[in-house]
């Protein structure tokens, strides 16, 4: 009895808006925060392609099966930081 009322409240909290939603205004936030914020989703969001692509060559590379995962990760944070930078670089010669 107790999860169903549990399970009934959960319902109506979520479907009923806790706070108003109002959308952000357009000269709320500075260019470089989404300068920023558009660096974090790109370095992020291509960290597991460049960790795959880092792996896969270390290990082409290196027909022995040498398992070091430091240098795969440097390498990807690396290759990630070069491909947010680039975009950030690009974004500003296009302004």
């Amino acid at each position: 009895m107790a999860k169903r009322i549990l399970t009934l409240l959960c319902i109506m909290l979520l479907a009923f808006p806790v706070c108003a939603y109002e959308p952000y205004r357009q000269d709320e936030f500075p260019q470089w925060s989404h300068d920023l914020r558009r660096g974090e989703i790109i370095f992020l969001g291509s960290l597991p392609i460049t960790y795959g692509v880092s792996t896969l060559a270390y290990r082409l590379v290196l027909a022995d099966g040498g398992e070091n995962q430091r240098i795969r990760l440097v390498t990807a944070l690396s290759l990630s930081l070069g491909i947010a930078a680039a975009d950030f670089i690009l974004g500003r010669i296009g302004r």
